[in-house]
């Protein structure tokens, strides 16, 4: 089965999560880490990096 990284921060990328959530796309979104008050995503959500070549 293959997954969607989204990349977000963006309103785009918020928009385009609601669409693969609505057409139930395996799909993770992911916040950098640099976000304050990141906003709620009708996706699974990973906030910060991916610790490096441990990760």
């Amino acid at each position: 089965m293959r997954r969607i990284l989204l990349l977000g921060g963006t309103t785009e990328a918020s928009r385009l999560a609601a669409l693969l959530a609505r057409a139930g796309v395996a799909a993770v979104f992911s916040y950098a880490g640099r976000t304050e008050a990141p906003a709620a995503q009708p996706l699974p959500t990973r906030i910060g990096g991916f610790g490096g070549a441990e990760g």
